[in-house]
């Protein structure tokens, strides 16, 4: 699938944009506004989009916001605007490309039309058409503002042509991907949002590769305040493609919409296209509606009891005859799990016949509603206790059965994989070097098996019928032997790294630290021939956020790691509403952010805004908030995702 962009356009440039008068230009000595008096017509937005930003896989968007303002959407407008760094309520049209080239998303263009006004004053510049815009922008994005519009785009080149394209002295997209113009030209009407999809990117999730589409193509029209009129078309390559199951496949689009009636599909040779109707006030219904959830199965299972309890965490009344119990993926007898209930919320219990329980039984509890549906899952019996013995040296583990509940011993299995299993993205098959069933009858606390051949890195899965990660009950790792201590020097930016073992000596060589994936110039075989616990090798000039990464043999198996940073002591000082710095190290305010988070609310301290210099011991930073109402605040350094400092206020 393809991966979010980087960044969001325009998202990284440094400007203010503030709703202007309503229905005027603002006039501003510090800036330059737009307005939407003379709003652009859709068509005249896409004629800013150049030929140059046509990909083999794209899609076209156009949003009228002040139509989409008129429906009461339960999910609300859909707007770019945050990401441009304008207020999305003073938008009133934008159309943008994206494209997915090499498997990301790019915005090559965007044009944005409205009544906002921009802060400070860009660069003026001309377009070889003679047209005068302001440029605002940095390394990475550009945005051509004029009295109309504003452009956005990667680079000052696609501004050009963009300006060229509006002024017809170069292509258009539309006229370049005929298929485009098509698509745009298929429902007529006032929409509130038209998009255009051509490529293999964008498909339905129900269709197969075996029926290729031209595009497909979506409209939004406003009918009043609860009501939308849905437009889809999608246009085959070939029309005997097009079968009766497929025509239905495509209605998959409308599954999470309250519909009014049935859509209508009509098909034109290669052309198929559905109207509907949402229903939005059924759509917000649902949508406040909290559904049955959060199931919690009774902790200490009693194999002797008639029924397996399991107690709804969370929700509202919702009639049984809108839920589905499914166990193990199979729908369960409604006249059983429902337990006499006519509705169920939080607090009810619903039960499952206990000669159904068995390790790793998968639960959920569906409710089907206007919008679609909700499910709420877990599962029963997925962990037991075993115990490990690794010998390193001879290559064997013993895996000793530790639990009280009594497992069939004919359907576990251990299951030995290379590396981790999980690490693998899910449409990858991963099988296991070797596997193994090893017991039989009832299998009681204190039975084992010893394996052979397990390596430093390998992972062993105690499996219940079958031998994958989602049938694990119990898991083990075979680690490197040994541990490593290490220290950061924040101030002399020196890093130690200290092997702890638990007897005899190693090869040094067999150890290596490794500094963002290269070895270190300092290697505890520089030293010696062998290494006992306590070895301790330093490293200069490691900067903060740095991966340290400690391997072990041929194949580089993980020993330990760490990423270097400063380490902060903090109190808080009810007295003064302050946090105080009480130990550890000096660093730069201008580096650190306080994160503060109270009962209601997240918010951010920049220190370099209360601080200047360095944030030392005995320096306090206030907080508008007191003692009780805060959970916990913690500091952390530019670039690093974990707190170099941590602080809970004291509940006396």
């Amino acid at each position: 699938m393809p991966q979010c962009p980087r960044r969001t356009l325009l998202g990284s440039i440094g400007t203010t944009m503030t709703v202007a008068l309503a229905g005027n230009a603002v006039s501003a000595t510090d800036g330059r506004s737009t307005s939407d008096a003379d709003s652009p017509a859709f068509d005249s937005l896409l004629d800013y989009f150049p030929a140059s930003a046509e990909s083999d896989s794209m899609a076209v968007v156009t949003r009228d916001l002040e139509q989409q303002r008129k429906a009461n959407d339960p999910y609300g407008e859909i707007s770019t605007g945050s990401g441009f760094g304008i207020d999305p309520e003073s938008i009133s049209k934008q159309a943008f490309v994206y494209t997915t080239d090499d498997d990301e998303f790019s915005m090559p263009i965007a044009v944005v039309t409205g009544d906002f006004e921009l802060e400070d004053d860009g660069d003026i510049r001309e377009t070889d058409g003679g047209v005068e815009y302001e440029r605002r922008g940095d390394n990475e994005m550009v945005a051509a503002v004029t009295e109309t519009v504003v452009v956005a785009a990667e680079d000052d080149e696609r501004i050009g042509d963009a300006f060229a394209a509006n002024a017809g002295e170069a292509q258009q997209l539309l006229n370049a991907e005929p298929l485009l113009e098509e698509a745009f030209g298929l429902f007529d009407g006032e929409h509130a949002d038209y998009m255009v999809q051509i490529g293999e990117e964008y498909q339905f999730p129900d269709l197969t590769d075996e029926a290729a589409i031209e595009y497909k193509a979506r409209a939004t029209t406003v009918l009043d305040p609860d009501t939308l009129e849905m437009n889809i078309g999608v246009a085959f390559d070939d029309a005997t493609e097009v079968t009766d199951e497929l025509v239905d496949a495509l209605t998959s689009e409308l599954r999470y919409m309250a519909l009014s009636g049935e859509p209508t599909v009509e098909q034109d040779g290669a052309l198929v296209t559905i109207t509907a109707e949402r229903n939005l006030a059924a759509e917000r219904e649902a949508h406040d509606h909290e559904s049955p959830g959060s199931l919690r199965p009774e902790e200490d299972i009693d194999l002797e009891d008639d029924e397996l309890e399991i107690e709804i965490g969370h929700g509202e009344p919702t009639p049984v005859e809108d839920l589905t119990l499914e166990v193990d993926d199979e729908e369960y007898d409604r006249e059983i799990w429902t337990n006499g209930h006519s509705t169920l919320e939080k607090g009810d219990t619903i039960v499952i016949d206990m000669d159904d329980v068995e390790p790793n039984l998968s639960i959920s509890l569906t409710h089907d509603h206007a919008a679609g549906s909700s499910t709420s899952g877990t599962s029963i019996l997925s962990w037991f206790e075993f115990g490990y013995d690794y010998d390193v040296d001879t290559g064997t583990l013993t895996v000793e059965y530790a639990d009280e509940f009594p497992l069939e011993g004919e359907q576990v299995s251990l299951a030995v994989y290379d590396e981790r299993p999980w690490s693998h993205s899910p449409d990858e098959e991963v099988e296991p070097r070797t596997t193994a069933q090893p017991w039989s009858g009832t299998m009681r606390s204190g039975d084992e098996t010893t394996l052979e051949d397990i390596r430093p890195g390998d992972t062993v899965l105690v499996c219940w019928d079958g031998t994958t990660i989602e049938d694990s009950i119990a898991q083990f790792r075979a680690r490197p032997p040994g541990t490593v201590a290490f220290d950061y020097d924040f101030e002399r930016k020196t890093l130690s790294a200290t092997l702890e073992l638990e007897d005899g000596e190693r090869p040094a060589d067999a150890y290596e630290l490794l500094i963002d994936d290269e070895p270190a110039e300092t290697q505890w075989a520089d030293e010696a021939d062998t290494v006992s616990s306590g070895a301790t090798i330093e490293v200069d000039d490691v900067e903060v956020g740095t991966d340290v990464t400690v391997v072990w043999g041929d194949d580089d198996v993980r020993v330990d790691g760490t990423t270097p940073q400063p380490r902060i002591e903090l109190e808080f000082d009810e007295d003064q509403g302050a946090i105080e710095h009480v130990g550890g190290d000096s660093v730069a305010a201008s580096k650190l952010t306080l994160q503060v988070i109270t009962e209601d609310d997240f918010g951010e301290i920049d220190l370099d805004a209360e601080i200047d210099g360095e944030f030392e011991q005995g320096d306090t930073v206030s907080v508008d908030a007191d003692a009780d109402e805060i959970r916990h605040a913690m500091l952390s350094y530019d670039g690093i995702n974990s707190s170099i400092g941590h602080v809970v206020p004291s509940r006396k």
